[in-house]
């Protein structure tokens, strides 16, 4: 999903419960390099408003040895105006949120390890269908060879249900797909000298739960299954201090587990059918060029230009099955602390981001064909204001645009939201939130967009 309001992917692309409001787009599940490997993984260096360290109001959490145990518990009521993010009849409700969570971190002056494990019990006053209850957790580390020189690792696994808005939840489905994330992450960094190495790699599993629509139909589920393999070494060059150039390869390579089922029909005028390899398989790489500066200690930059290609595997007659994807990729991010009390954040970036969306393209030789789209372009826009108003009461705002073009379906989805929230810390223990979010997606599809506004209140203990 694409997130507003400064909720991070982790390097997994594991979607971790955040104890505070955050608003987001829905849009179809981030598949690599459009996430975890993008801009935000390697941009500026810096600490924003919300970000910065506050003494007198952060939690001093429990030792234990050389670990510190924080441990917390959100609770939040929230206010959703279109549950199910449908066009037309729009249904609302409220529904109540729990969210406990711990984090263990080490106290060490080399290497670091810590641990996070988070939960997500949604109960809904009216349409207890959507009742969902998440998890994740997240084993990290750091092994410092040497001042500038070190690995890091990552692994975690998270239960996530998808939202009613992704374009790949099926209309009428009885309850919100649940699936789950298992993922690995290594990196290797070496920047001894002006010239710099990284290396980063992951191995990410998506495996979802089939589903029945309202009418007792299976919808099945398990054709999403894959894995998704990715490496990334990136060269950079600091030619002055503050000023960096860089070069970046991005490899990735997607398996399905089985052949998507809404592609064969037993319909011999679908040619489909007779494709014994209908499998969303594929393999593709970016290559990038870009440059890090430092315009002043209070303005960084990242802005990078390069070319993608994903290329499909399955092929059918009288023609490729999925189209391959060529074009070109880019993206940046900013951050401004323009005043100590107020920072921006802005990003924009585009890739290729994977799918199984599927529309009937009746014939009156075949009025069970199909047309598949392979992913879609996805560009995204996103601008972040964070305000200290008082030194315990913090102020967010953020607008976000996203637009999905689909291959071979002509289909294009425009989503724009928007984001007002605040923070009340009351002290190191207790602090209250409010969040105030709309979404709204047009498409030349119709029936599929849907506007939508949802307000959360809530309260986190943490020690």
């Amino acid at each position: 999903m694409k997130v507003l309001g400064g909720l991070c992917v982790s390097a997994c692309a594991l979607m971790v419960a955040s104890g505070h409001a955050v608003a987001q787009i829905p849009a179809p599940i981030l598949a690599y390099p459009g996430n975890a490997l993008g801009p935000a993984a390697v941009g500026p260096e810096g600490t924003t408003v919300l970000g910065r360290a506050r003494p007198d109001y952060d939690p001093l959490g429990i030792r234990l040895g050389s670990f510190i145990v924080h441990p917390s518990l959100g609770v939040s009521e929230t206010f959703d105006s279109n549950v199910f993010a449908t066009q037309s009849g729009a249904k609302s409700d409220f529904y109540t949120t729990e969210n406990p969570g711990v984090s263990v971190a080490s106290d060490w002056n080399r290497h670091s390890l810590a641990f996070t494990a988070t939960g997500q019990f949604k109960q809904y006053a009216t349409h207890d269908s959507e009742n969902v209850n998440n998890a994740a957790t997240d084993l990290r580390g750091r092994y410092d060879i040497s001042n500038g020189q070190y690995f890091v690792a990552d692994a975690g696994y998270a239960l996530q249900h998808e939202d009613r808005a992704s374009p790949d939840s099926t209309v009428n489905q009885l309850h919100p797909t649940e699936y789950h994330v298992t993922g690995a992450y290594l990196a290797y960094v070496h920047e001894l000298t002006r010239i710099g190495l990284r290396v980063d790699s992951t191995v990410t599993s998506y495996d979802f739960n089939s589903q029945f629509t309202q009418f007792g139909v299976l919808v099945p589920e398990n054709d999403r299954d894959r894995i998704e393999y990715v490496v990334a070494p990136r060269v950079s060059y600091e030619f002055i201090p503050g000023y960096q150039a860089f070069v970046r390869a991005v490899g990735n390579l997607r398996q399905y587990n089985q052949q998507d089922q809404t592609l064969l029909h037993p319909d011999p005028g679908d040619f489909r059918i007779t494709n014994p390899s209908a499998r969303r398989n594929s393999k593709g790489y970016e290559l990038d060029a870009g440059t890090a500066i430092e315009v002043t200690r209070l303005v960084t930059a990242e802005v990078y230009v390069g070319f993608l290609h994903q290329d499909y595997e399955a092929q059918g007659q009288p023609g490729e099955l999925f189209h391959n994807f060529n074009g070109p990729a880019f993206g940046g991010n900013l951050l401004w602390n323009v005043t100590p009390l107020t920072s921006l954040k802005g990003s924009f970036s585009q890739s290729v981001a994977e799918t199984t969306l599927v529309i009937a393209t009746p014939t009156p030789a075949n009025p069970f064909a199909e047309a598949a789209a392979s992913g879609s372009r996805e560009t995204n826009f996103q601008l972040t204001a964070e305000h200290e108003l008082l030194r315990n009461v913090l102020l967010t705002g953020s607008v976000g645009y996203v637009r999905d073009a689909y291959s071979e379906i002509n289909r294009t989805d425009n989503t724009f939201g928007g984001d007002i929230g605040a923070r009340y810390l009351m002290n190191r223990n207790v602090r209250l939130t409010a969040d105030v979010s709309y979404s709204k997606r047009d498409s030349n599809v119709p029936g599929v967009g849907y506007e939508r506004v949802i307000g959360i209140v809530g309260a986190t203990i943490g020690f």
